[in-house]
């Protein structure tokens, strides 16, 4: 299998999960290779998203106070700043994520829409891309 390890924003692989779990589905026509590595990287994906929400969630629970008819937060003025610094801390943070790779030339053998694509690009290996088999 080849894999690479990719340096990600917890914001990209955030926005990553979200992608794939939106325009992934499992009853896709795609070839058995290239389908086991999509669900490999979106189980992955998911897992590292919910990590990032629970740790934001943390967050909102440590400065606000949870409006349970609307199930949203209010935070008072005094700590608005630092429940931001935060959570642009928490999205800037960057975590080596161990990606299976797939090869371009696999690609002919798939109809995908531009939704798709852009949700699995961050796993498409570049020619002079040094991967792990």
């Amino acid at each position: 299998m080849a894999t690479k390890n990719i340096t990600l924003t917890n914001l990209e692989i955030y926005t990553t999960a979200q992608a794939l779990m939106e325009n992934i589905t499992t009853d896709m026509n795609l070839p058995v290779k290239v389908g086991f590595y999509i669900q490999k990287n979106m189980k992955k994906m998911t897992e590292l998203a919910q990590e990032i929400e629970k740790s934001r969630m943390e967050i909102f629970d440590k400065y606000g106070e949870k409006d349970e008819e609307n199930n949203q937060y209010k935070f008072d003025k005094s700590v608005q700043e630092q429940v931001q610094k935060e959570l642009n801390d928490l999205f800037d943070l960057t975590q080596d994520v161990k990606t299976n790779m797939l090869k371009l030339d696999w690609f002919d053998d798939i109809d995908l829409n531009a939704n798709q694509i852009a949700a699995i690009s961050y796993m498409i290996a570049d020619d002079e891309d040094e991967v792990e088999e």
